[in-house]
């Protein structure tokens, strides 16, 4: 009696034991196995989900419902449930897409995305899948060449798919400043393709070098990607000059032409040697930057910086003309001796073209003012400005006494015999003027020994397009 008794016992106590050994077996009967098909995705929204290929196998003698299901931000499917027969396996294609939250967390690693695999009557078996969410540039790789000169005709670059994601069918757009391309590409796993794409070489000729931004474009299921490459255009360095003369009845003009035909700025000088009486009588379309004296020579210099494409044409005019008048003026007043005698005022009027850095009309006036007879007392100078041009408020060593809207006017006082003024000022306007304008001329009154007022008029200026004429 005792003996029945202490195996009652034993049976009882070791029952749930039975139970637990006998659904571990049933979980362990249960055979499972993986295979990956495409384990990467994009960090981007593009729908393209990893896949795996899981096959199971029932081998108890009853059907069962199987189920897969992750409890992480994911996208897993088959969502449904599928049966499986007593002693049959079957193969399912499984797809995986992260979502955001999962997406940023495993962003460029690998990452581990755990699943159950649950049969209704067996159990349920933990397993993994492992997958990798990279950024769309580092999945498809573009080899473009660090640098293009401006003689290149072709770009030649490599567009490459190293990792297990499969794109289909896409349409690649290469946009940049000096072409561009659109090819229709199929983008499976470690595919490669080389793009070719021809080069607008004028635009090539004409762009300062440096660095230019690239944008490559992916129309992926009707969505489109970018990703923005830096190309760098060469430097190179070119300076073209030429250099013509044309002689005129009294003088010449000399032409230097300067073009930069590079793709950088560059620092030119130009020298022109003139001596001193020459220098005297000549004039230039854009002042020196400097002037230096030697003996009887004086050197202008002309520095300047030249943008890619930028042409600077300088002319340096020497006219004898000037020369000439005051000789035949010597020999004229030598014999009249009595218009020495006579109070009188030369007044002269000159203008040169000067270049502003607005690129406004701009002339510079100079008058001369003579007194090549007796004493004259009480001398006052006035000019007009042309219409729609201003002054500019800067001067020379002597200022205008008064400036009354278009009106300048100077008191010099007493002018010795032989004494005289040079007075200056700049003019600018910001419409630039078309046709010919005539500037009014100049005026100087004086009262003689009489105490009789007297006034004299100077030259006219008259300027057509780049020329001036007196």
């Amino acid at each position: 009696m005792r003996k029945k008794l202490f195996f009652y016992f034993l049976a009882i106590l070791f029952i749930p034991f039975l139970i637990l050994a006998t659904t571990v077996q049933a979980e362990k009967i249960m055979e499972l196995k993986k295979e990956t098909i495409y384990d990467v995705v994009t960090f981007e929204d593009i729908e393209i989900p990893a896949q795996y290929s899981l096959t199971v196998r029932n081998p108890n003698t009853y059907d069962d419902i199987f189920k897969i299901y992750t409890l992480l931000e994911a996208d897993l499917k088959p969502e449904v449930s599928f049966q499986i027969e007593a002693g049959q396996e079957k193969t399912i294609t499984v797809t995986l897409m992260p979502l955001e939250p999962l997406k940023e967390r495993c962003k460029n690693r690998v990452c581990k995305i755990h699943y159950y695999f649950k049969a209704e009557k067996t159990g349920v078996i933990e397993d993994s899948f492992t997958i990798k969410i990279m950024s769309l540039e580092k999945i498809i790789r573009a080899k473009l060449p660090e640098t293009i000169s401006r003689d290149d005709s072709v770009l030649i670059f490599e567009l490459n798919n190293w990792e297990n994601i499969n794109f289909g069918e896409i349409i690649f757009n290469f946009e940049s400043d000096f072409g561009a391309v659109t090819e229709n590409l199929t983008l499976t796993p470690d595919s490669s393709y080389t793009i070719e794409v021809d080069l607008d070489q004028l635009k090539l000729k004409i762009s300062e070098a440096g660095n230019y931004e690239v944008k490559l474009k992916f129309l992926i299921k009707g969505k489109e990607y970018i990703i923005t490459k830096t190309l760098k255009l060469e430097e190179f360095s070119s300076i073209v000059t030429t250099e013509s003369t044309k002689f005129s009845f009294f003088g010449f003009t000399k032409l230097i032409t300067k073009k930069n035909e590079g793709n950088v700025p560059k620092f030119i000088q130009v020298d022109v040697a003139k001596s001193r009486f020459e220098q005297a009588f000549t004039s230039t379309n854009i002042e020196p930057t400097s002037k230096e004296a030697s003996g009887l020579v004086v050197i202008m210099k002309w520095q300047r910086e030249l943008e890619p494409g930028e042409t600077m044409n300088l002319e340096i005019h020497t006219d004898y003309t000037i020369p000439l008048i005051i000789v035949i003026l010597i020999i004229i007043a030598s014999l009249t001796i009595w218009l020495i005698k006579r109070p009188r005022v030369l007044i002269k009027k000159k203008a040169y073209r000067i270049k502003t850095k607005g690129g406004e009309f701009a002339i510079k006036i100079i008058l001369f003012i003579k007194n090549v007879g007796s004493e004259i007392k009480n001398v006052k100078c006035n000019d007009t400005l042309p219409g729609m041009t201003k002054i500019y408020e800067r001067f020379g060593a002597v200022k205008p006494d008064k400036i009354e809207k278009n009106r300048i006017m100077w008191n010099f006082g007493d002018l010795h015999p032989g004494e005289e003024r040079i007075v200056s000022y700049i003019i600018y306007s910001r419409v630039i003027p078309v046709g010919t304008i005539i500037f009014p001329r100049a005026t100087v009154s004086y009262t003689n020994i009489k105490d009789r007022r007297n006034i004299h008029y100077s030259n006219t200026l008259i300027v057509m397009g780049e020329s001036i004429k007196t």
